[in-house]
């Protein structure tokens, strides 16, 4: 509440106590027979007029305690939304200056781009990602690149599921992320024989619904 509403609420409450007394004041002295139990005295008219005046003051108290916690509740809202939106921005950083990650999204987007990892240079096609993203299995064995396309996507699952357990405690807005990361799920949804295997069998179940919700969003 603002100073001026205070002021403009404390000038009614004494103008109405003020009005009350002096009704109270020219009903005593012209007292009138009726109902016995109407007050008819000086006295009388000023228990009457302190119980309403108490009433309207609590009836003024309850107003503005609620009227203060639903002001509160807001600010708290607005204070919760800007975490979020703090949040959200902290984390799509992190996954897009996070070389592996930015490179499994590369690979997604473009076929046959140049990557260079610890000294080695790999040209990744769409043809390359679904064998070296199979299941392993025993004496099963992967090249070099194979070995690099899997830690990229290995990255950028890992964020996926960060991403979805921090939705899932409201520590994000999903409509925050949803803009840089639907086209990336769209992909990953599209070619479930490249994915979904390697993604239900490493623990990333809660990283492909929330890239399913991403994709199914940005359509």
């Amino acid at each position: 509440m603002t100073a001026t509403r205070k002021r403009h609420s404390a000038a009614w409450l004494i103008s109405t106590a003020w009005m009350l007394m002096t009704t109270a004041a020219m009903a005593a002295e012209n007292p009138t027979q009726g109902d016995p139990f109407s007050p008819t005295t000086l006295k009388d008219w000023v228990s009457v007029i302190s119980t309403l005046i108490t009433m309207a003051l609590a009836i003024w108290g309850i107003w503005s305690g609620l009227r203060s916690a639903r002001n509160a509740i807001q600010e708290k809202r607005k204070e919760h939304r800007q975490k979020q939106l703090a949040a959200a921005r902290d984390m799509m950083k992190e996954i897009f200056t996070d070389p592996l990650a930015r490179s499994a999204m590369r690979m997604m987007d473009w076929s046959g781009r140049t990557f260079t990892h610890e000294g080695q240079t790999y040209v990744v096609h769409w043809r390359d990602l679904k064998p070296a993203l199979v299941v392993h299995e025993k004496g099963m064995g992967f090249s070099k690149q194979q070995e690099f396309i899997r830690d990229c996507f290995e990255a950028f699952f890992d964020h996926m599921l960060v991403l979805e357990h921090f939705l899932d405690q409201d520590y994000l807005h999903e409509a925050d992320i949803a803009v840089p990361l639907e086209y990336y799920a769209g992909r990953v949804m599209s070619f479930p024989d490249t994915y979904d295997g390697f993604l239900r069998a490493y623990g990333y179940s809660e990283a492909r619904a929330l890239m399913q919700r991403l994709a199914e969003g940005g359509k």
